[in-house]
């Protein structure tokens, strides 16, 4: 009778530990791996050429320093900011600007225009390692861009016998007048895909239900996938969108000027 009890009891003991058990810790979030980084610098290319410039000078009456002369712009549209840098050029040559009619020559701008050209196409400049030849090969190898033709012409003329001494006509595009490559940032990256689904697993993994169920079976947490991510490119400089191209006519229009300003032989 009395082993009878004593099993019984040790039964009910057992049974009551397994009633009780504790259940299994929590589960911590997994460290991520450590994710690389590496940023490349791309450029894109197109040919280019020297601005066209035709220069003609008379010998009927020869330039002299300290001859006078006056501008006449009312065939075009002429900022003050062009204006001024037109007669600073004049003046380096040696001439002398007076207002009216009242110079040896009168400088005539007959032409100051901008007109939207044909699309220039860029080329990616593709060179380096085998990694970095991978990257290029996941971006876009030409590129669009505006182009906007500049042209500017002059003529001198002799104020008193209205003879013309002197005319002369330069143009250039904005992909040769800024002569240089589009250049752009762009990064390779490793990022975790599955960040998500492993939070939401662990989290899943703590409720006590889960815990309770853990403490007998084992429960293998899923692995990060770490994945290479090319970002966008980033703009660094070269003029491309129609913003960018108009925002260089006025320097341009400059370029031009000075061109022929410095055509100009004087004595």
């Amino acid at each position: 009778m009395t082993f009878r009890f004593s099993l019984i009891l040790a039964m009910l003991l057992l049974s009551g530990c397994q009633l009780t058990q504790k259940p299994a810790p929590l589960m911590a979030i997994p460290k991520k791996p450590p994710l690389a980084k590496r940023v490349y610098e791309v450029a894109y290319n197109t040919p280019v050429e020297s601005a066209r410039v035709k220069s003609v000078q008379l010998p009927a009456h020869p330039i002299a320093r300290g001859d006078t002369v006056s501008l006449s712009a009312s065939k075009v549209s002429l900022t003050d900011t062009l204006k001024d840098f037109i007669v600073s050029n004049l003046t380096a040559k040696g001439l002398k600007i007076v207002d009216g009619n009242q110079g040896h020559y009168v400088l005539t701008l007959h032409q100051l225009d901008l007109e939207f050209a044909k699309d220039r196409l860029y080329q990616l400049q593709v060179s380096g390692n085998a990694e970095r030849l991978e990257v290029l090969s996941s971006i876009p190898q030409q590129m669009e861009c505006k182009s906007i033709l500049a042209s500017v012409s002059m003529r001198l003329t002799h104020q008193k016998s209205s003879d013309v001494v002197w005319f002369a006509k330069a143009s250039i595009d904005s992909a040769s007048y800024q002569a240089q490559p589009l250049r752009f940032q762009i990064s390779k990256e490793q990022q975790v895909s599955n960040e998500q689904q492993v939070m939401e697993f662990v989290e899943s993994q703590n409720t006590e239900e889960a815990r309770k169920s853990r403490s007998s079976t084992q429960v293998k947490v899923p692995k990060y996938v770490v994945k290479d991510v090319i970002s966008p490119l980033q703009k660094q400089s070269g003029a491309c969108n129609e913003t960018e191209v108009s925002a260089l006519t006025a320097d341009m229009q400059k370029q031009l000027s000075k061109l022929l300003i410095d055509k100009i032989n004087v004595k």
